[in-house]
């Protein structure tokens, strides 16, 4: 009993208060800059899902972590603390993502407006009610999209995204006449899909496809766009930029003042459901899973003497301490700045509301994506530029963790100014190949300069500027990571023109730099005598000719 009411002070209450203080804190902060002042224009999956799955980590990180090393956590891999530190994250996670929902709903307000005019003439709401509109059915524009998702991308699914002009209540063909001279300020946006298997043929994806477009043109043909309780308004999301792309076939890039909204057909006051109570559900949910988890270990009273080493405040001037000894200077490796560097372009285009898991190709394009007609009209510049961008979070990660492994192994062979020129080389050279074989296909990613440093480094390696010992392993390592690389870009979707382009050129490069490397000197090797014949030339030395 003693000991439970110890886990309960020291361990479990730091718990309740860390994940109380997070939910509260963050939600308000989200509230106060997102929805209420909109000093941010953040990407709403990031708001509401990937900042508070990831950043409760860091308060457990500090306050909790410390105490948990008070229980006594023993198995053969040594993974239970860290069970224990993501169970008390994704105990706080939940009820926090679940919170944002549930902000983003119950914060809007509804306003009533005679006419989809006076929209602009007044601060906008999440929310509206329009006594006198109509929806122009025949001046609708269409953005087609493909998704591939599943295990082994399985599944297949098309999306139509239907735009169709909100103006004033007029007759019908003055109504057509208006659309044509003057740009709608309101659309009415709705989505279709239609899913099917990937391995189905190409024959029955497209007969898929053409099905949804039929049965979209039957259900607006017949279909009154006008019955609705009220409209929402969307915010900087992935439907929005859908929607955004079928508009910009009607109007033009202009669209960043255009207001978009969906039709909603329950009552306003359903619109929360029971989000509100599934915070406190769901917090009590994980709360009494973790409980559960601190019953049955021991105490560990050897560490209880420690605890004050990792105090809250020990914890963070020790984390202070850490950044502040990051210094940048002459010695750091180039692949760490290259790697910091992809990884600023992905954060900032985060923080610019494009996305998180994914970006657009309109966006990627007006950040540089590599584009052939582009190119050619002379932005030379997206060859480069391309090299830094990537199309969402794990082609950043993937693309990162090979750069980290192949750089570490050439950068000590190479020096940074050869290392540097061929990373570039190869990204350059990838970025041609991708041009000269796709016509127009957007290009995005490091990728075509990672498989580049991976053909210079297997050039390497059958020369004699490389450790004997280790070629055998690296071959092979690098000849499966190629093969597999290689294969899945056979299932469409990756640009294995760019990685043919830059792993010839890498492998060509490291010829040519194979007389510009000094090979490895050999280790000098001594031998031991054994102490029993220094013992005895002694003894011979001793005794009398």
């Amino acid at each position: 009993m003693p000991q439970l009411l110890a886990k309960l002070k020291l361990i479990y209450l730091p718990f309740l208060l860390v994940g109380i203080g997070f939910i509260g804190g963050y939600s308000f902060l989200m509230w106060l800059i997102v929805y209420r002042f909109e000093i941010l224009s953040l990407n709403e999956e990031l708001i509401k899902f990937w900042l508070p799955f990831c950043l409760p980590a860091i308060p457990v990180f500090i306050w909790v972590r410390p105490k948990i090393k008070l229980l006594v956590l023993r198995d053969k891999k040594g993974n239970l603390p860290f069970l224990y530190f993501f169970a008390a994250s994704l105990a706080i996670s939940a009820p926090t993502i679940i919170a944002q929902e549930y902000l983003l709903t119950a914060t809007g307000e509804l306003t009533t407006i005679n006419s989809i005019d006076e929209i602009t003439r007044q601060p906008f709401t999440k929310y509206y009610v329009i006594r006198n509109h109509y929806i122009d059915k025949q001046h609708a524009t269409v953005h087609r999209r493909t998704e591939v998702s599943g295990k082994n991308n399985e599944h297949l699914t098309f999306h139509l995204y239907v735009a169709c002009p909100i103006i004033n209540n007029i007759p019908t063909a003055k109504a057509e006449t208006l659309t044509r001279f003057k740009t709608p300020v309101a659309w009415l946006g709705t989505e279709y899909m239609k899913g099917i298997s990937n391995n189905s043929s190409d024959a029955e994806k497209e007969a898929a496809f053409k099905e949804l477009g039929v049965e979209t043109y039957n259900d607006l043909q017949k279909k009154n766009l006008d019955q609705f309780i009220y409209l929402d308004r969307i915010g900087n999301n992935d439907r929005r930029k859908r929607y955004e792309a079928a508009i910009k076939t009607s109007i033009g890039n202009n669209t960043s003042n255009i207001i978009i909204l969906e039709a909603k057909t329950e009552p306003f006051a359903a619109r929360n459901g029971c989000k509100l109570g599934w915070i406190f559900k769901s917090f009590a949910i994980g709360a009494g899973i973790w409980l559960l988890m601190l019953i049955f270990p021991k105490f560990n009273t050897a560490q209880l003497k420690k605890l004050p080493e990792y105090s809250p405040k020990n914890q963070f001037f020790a984390f202070s301490n850490f950044l502040f000894s990051i210094k940048i200077d002459k010695n750091i490796p180039l692949f760490v700045v290259i790697i910091a560097l992809n990884i600023l372009v992905f954060v900032l285009m985060v923080f610019a509301g494009l996305g998180f898991i994914s970006f657009d190709g309109q966006d990627l394009y007006a950040w540089g994506a590599n584009y052939r007609p582009a190119v050619v009209k002379g932005q030379w510049w997206r060859l480069l530029t391309s090299i830094f961008l990537h199309g969402g979070l794990m082609h950043l990660l993937f693309n990162m963790y090979g750069l980290l492994f192949v750089s570490a192994f050439l950068e000590p062979v190479l020096g940074k100014a050869k290392f540097i020129i061929a990373y570039i080389l190869c990204g350059l050279l990838a970025s041609l190949a991708s041009i000269w074989w796709h016509r127009a296909t957007l290009s995005v990613g490091a990728s075509g300069a990672i498989f580049g440093l991976f053909g210079l480094m297997t050039a390497l390696l059958t020369t004699n500027k490389v450790d004997a010992r280790s070629k055998k392993a690296l071959l092979i390592n690098n000849a499966v990571f190629i093969g597999i690389n290689l294969i899945i870009g056979l299932a469409g979707g990756i640009d294995n023109a760019a990685h043919i382009g830059g792993l010839l050129t890498g492998v060509i490069i490291g010829y040519i730099m194979y007389f510009f490397i000094e090979a490895p000197k050999p280790k000098r090797r001594y031998r031991k005598r054994s102490k029993s014949i220094d013992e005895e030339e002694k003894l011979v030395e001793k005794q009398p000719e």
